[in-house]
């Protein structure tokens, strides 16, 4: 399938829906145990932060089949999440009503993670999310959308790309591997294990 590469920033609203109803489905993290209406206020924040970088590739019909993105602050996205406090209330009591352990979840991750890993030291950016619609995984999506994200960060002078990544998911580490990055450390995320890698850039 043929394919364009899309900025984060120039996402239409239409396509920032798509994305979360994908991340939802495919990207088995504390943000989709949250729920859809969190996944989707991420990447509506995300897409009007200038310090995020990002790309999704499109196909041809312009449906979303991947996409990576980062910020060099990826905790002040996050944070923007509890506003406006009447959406977050209503959401919160709604997890707790629906889904109570992905509340327990993220009480645990905020009390035991690790606090170096809350943000990002200065020159380099993380790489948040990656991911690519599963009927579009082994044709190379994954590996393109790693390439430019990594030279955007190279052109907006970052030093390292840094990322977390679970300890099982062996296909992703092998892909990040190849791509350079090397673990630098293993912390708890709830209850996700999850590798820190790192890639310095030339």
């Amino acid at each position: 399938m043929e394919y364009s590469l899309v900025e984060f920033s120039q996402l239409n609203e239409d396509q920032i829906k798509r994305l979360a109803l994908l991340h939802h489905s495919v990207m088995h993290t504390l943000l989709s145990d949250l729920g859809l209406p969190f996944v989707w206020r991420y990447y509506q924040i995300a897409r009007a932060d200038p310090n995020v970088a990002g790309f999704c590739a499109l196909s041809t019909s312009r449906k979303v089949l991947g996409w990576a993105m980062g910020s060099p602050h990826p905790d002040r996205i996050t944070s923007q999440l509890r506003s406006p406090l009447l959406w977050f209330s209503l959401q919160m009591f709604r997890i707790t009503l629906t889904h109570p352990i992905a509340l327990w979840q993220l009480i645990i991750s905020s009390v035991i993670s690790s606090p170096r890993h809350a943000d990002v030291r200065d020159g380099s950016i993380e790489l948040t999310y990656i991911g690519v619609a599963a009927d579009q995984r082994g044709k190379g999506i994954g590996e393109t959308l790693l390439r430019e994200f990594i030279q955007a960060s190279r052109s907006r002078g970052y030093r390292s790309v840094v990322l977390s990544v679970k300890k099982e998911n062996s296909a992703a580490i092998s892909l990040y591997e190849k791509a350079g990055f090397t673990v630098i450390d293993t912390f708890s995320e709830g209850r996700y294990r999850r590798h820190r890698m790192e890639l310095t850039l030339a």
